[in-house]
């Protein structure tokens, strides 16, 4: 609401600028539709999402720059007030936050000029209700004002002091009759509410006093058509002083707009070349539209980042808390506090679950890292699996839960067509198994070199670091399609890291002769058992 309310600022201020290249053109009806179609237009232009009117202004190099420099901008480091206990702790913060504060500014002027506003246009009501009516001129009202010298006109009603001389009242009554006509007082109250509700900005204030200039000037003008300029303007000079001004009306006798309206009088008309000025809205108005284009661009990118920053924050609040319970209690204690314990995807229930699930493998991928060979350093680091929980944030992860029968509705359909690998009439043939004849035998060659395959590259030393015991399974599945490649690969295991190697083993076996159906090449199911035995001494 707040970036709202300064871009309605920001547009107003700008039409109020351009506003000045006409200002003192005669053409006094298209600078009051110009005053208020832009008062409206301010308003209205936020609002438009325009995103095809956006463009790039650089190369995906420099936004992915741009990207890394909010998110530096958005992130605190690591650093995490902690209390002794590990335990996060809770900043004290006022109540009072500098968003609150300005919400309660905005609404103590809100309610001073609501309140100013009310008293106004009582006292306008209390003086119209005093007055006298007097005649019908051109089917507008007119009222006498008792022992009042003052001359104004309040919505479609002309009112005009008894002390006002009969000849001042006939020349006061033409100009006031236009400001009837013109329904200037529907301007006013427009305009007097678009002040109040933005008050804070000096652009509506202007707006007010431009639109009273216009309607004065607009007014004399028709005024000075039946009578003599010099004439008119001795009236204005005679009459002006000592005098009431009311905020809801049209006054004749207008201080400080005086010299102006005397100015303006003598002023020639101008030419109707003049009028081409006002097409300068155009290019203003595409400059504004492509401006909020940008912006909700712009938007979306900061939302987006800074989604990424909070999880980047509590990841890290959450990764220092980890370590320092492991290194109170131990990893796999019996003391470690509940929060700590790996969660299932189907377990999580909220945003801190989700993250410590996370931290929680990720700090294991990292410990694993430690002890592992280079021959198996790929697992964790280079891993889809880790790096999902390295990058997923926790609204993904519900729009993932959301689409799960979904997406196994696709893969079912997807399997369709394929064979499973105990059926087929000739099966895909592993490269060293060519020379067998019979489907029986490569089969069965087929079926030991992956085990051997299995057995060779395995990791064996996550045993130890993930503090596994006795027996654990690992069911692995995967496809050979048409061109003999490996796809498809699922597995399931009682632990993710054993999950992710059994991925990554499956990943590496090696492009095979692929199976044959009726005489066609098609897609071959394999299913396979991993059962990982840890004994007591390992």
């Amino acid at each position: 609401m707040g970036l709202y309310i300064l871009d309605v600022i920001l547009f107003q201020s700008c039409f109020l600028g351009l506003y000045l290249v006409f200002k003192k053109e005669t053409f006094y009806s298209y600078n009051r539709l110009y005053l208020l179609g832009t008062a409206l237009l301010s308003f209205i232009l936020p609002l438009l999402d325009l995103g095809f009117l956006a463009f790039d202004l650089g190369s995906a190099n420099s936004t992915e720059q741009t990207a890394s420099q909010l998110q530096n901008y958005f992130l605190m480091g690591e650093e995490v007030n902690l209390t002794a206990s590990g335990q996060t702790s809770n900043p004290q913060t006022s109540s009072w936050t500098l968003d609150a504060f300005l919400k309660l500014v905005y609404l103590m002027g809100l309610s001073i000029f609501c309140l100013k506003f009310s008293i106004g246009y009582w006292k306008l009501k209390q003086l119209t209700a005093a007055a006298t009516f007097e005649s019908y001129r051109e089917n507008i009202k007119c009222y006498s004002l008792s022992s009042s010298n003052t001359a104004f006109t309040f919505w479609n009603s002309i009112f005009i002091g008894d002390q006002i001389t009969k000849d001042q009242r006939d020349k006061i009554i033409v100009h006031e009759l236009e400001h009837a006509k013109a329904n200037h007082g529907v301007d006013l109250l427009f305009s007097e509410i678009v002040r109040t509700l933005l008050w804070l900005s000096p652009a509506h204030h202007v707006l007010k006093r431009e639109l009273l200039l216009v309607h004065e000037l607009q007014a004399d003008a028709v005024a000075a058509q039946h009578i003599s300029k010099k004439e008119y303007a001795q009236s204005l000079l005679n009459q002006a002083f000592g005098t009431q001004n009311f905020k809801f009306s049209n006054s004749f006798f207008n201080h400080s707009q005086l010299k102006l309206r005397l100015m303006m009088l003598q002023k020639k008309n101008s030419s109707s070349r003049s009028k081409l000025k006002y097409l300068l809205i155009l290019p203003l108005v595409a400059l504004m539209l492509m401006y909020t284009a940008c912006k909700e661009e712009s938007k979306e990118d900061i939302q987006q980042l800074s989604k990424q920053s909070e999880a980047e924050q509590l990841k890290a609040q959450y990764m220092y808390e980890l370590k320092d319970a492991v290194e109170k209690y131990g990893m796999f204690s019996d003391d470690m506090p509940n929060k700590f314990e790996f969660k299932k995807d189907n377990e999580i229930n909220s945003k801190e679950d989700f993250y410590r699930r996370n931290v929680y493998m990720i700090f294991m991928a990292e410990k694993m890292e430690e002890k592992s060979t280079e021959r198996t350093r790929i697992t964790y680091s280079d891993n889809a699996v880790f790096e999902k929980f390295k990058t997923q944030t926790y609204d993904e992860f519900l729009e993932e839960i959301k689409n799960k029968d979904e997406i196994i509705e696709v893969i079912e359909e997807e399997a369709i067509g394929d064979v499973p690998f105990a059926v087929i009439e000739n099966v895909p043939v592993f490269p060293g198994c060519e020379s067998l004849d019979s489907n029986v035998e490569r089969k069965e060659c087929m079926s030991k070199e992956i085990s051997q395959f299995v057995n060779e590259n395995f990791n064996t030393d996550l045993a130890s670091g993930l503090g596994l015991k006795g027996t654990n399974r690992v069911y692995v599945q995967f496809k050979i399609d048409k061109t003999g490649k490996i796809v498809d690969v699922r597995a399931r295991a009682p632990h993710p890291i054993l999950q992710a190697e059994g991925e990554r083993i499956i990943n590496k076996l090696p492009t095979m002769k692929p199976g044959e159906q009726g005489g066609e090449k098609v897609g071959v199911l394999y299913s396979l058992p991993i059962v990982f035995m840890v004994s007591d001494e390992d």
